[in-house]
């Protein structure tokens, strides 16, 4: 076992005192920089910085930031979201590490998705279902992970279908 456990807290996001959504920040009691690379290999999409210790990646709609001796996870419904999420990551580091003989480390980086890319396939109508005033804020919320694509109601109609699988791959590709 690589991580014995982790101490964490809850906060709103500092800049949106009014979120509907929370953030977790963990510190964990051993440093995981050894099995980053691993943890890489085995994400289906994520952003990865070999030379900063860091590790970004989306599971179920939450943006996963590994740190050396931190996790960070944002799109959190509450508390019990929080401890789900982190119970998940620590299991996912801990079989990693236990597997990692069979696992190839990979040390590509991901790439990052651009607000104007996920906003060419958003409906365009700044209809505001989402809670945003502009379908460009929407996607400027998706790529920092405030949002989830299920908020943009239009993008639900079979009519966006396709669209919508694109988007969902770009988020997972790496947000």
């Amino acid at each position: 076992m690589l991580l014995s456990s982790y101490i964490y807290e809850v906060s709103l996001p500092e800049c949106v005192t009014s979120a509907v959504r929370v953030n977790a920040i963990a510190k964990l009691s051993e440093d995981i920089r050894e099995v980053l690379p691993y943890l890489n290999a085995r994400v289906k999409a994520g952003t990865f910085n070999h030379e900063g210790g860091t590790l970004r990646f989306i599971w179920e709609g939450k943006a996963i930031n590994l740190f050396p001796r931190r996790i960070t996870v944002s799109g959190l419904r509450d508390r019990g979201d929080a401890v789900q999420i982190l119970e998940w990551v620590k299991d996912f580091i801990n079989t990693t590490w236990q597997n990692r003989q069979e696992i190839e480390p990979s040390f590509r980086r991901g790439d990052e998705v651009k607000v104007l890319e996920l906003y060419r396939l958003l409906p365009g109508t700044n209809c505001g279902e989402c809670g945003e005033r502009t379908c460009m804020a929407f996607a400027a919320k998706l790529v920092r992970q405030e949002a989830e694509i299920s908020e943009c109601c239009p993008l639900l109609s079979h009519e966006w279908q396709e669209k919508r699988q694109v988007l969902f791959s770009l988020v997972e590709r790496g947000g």
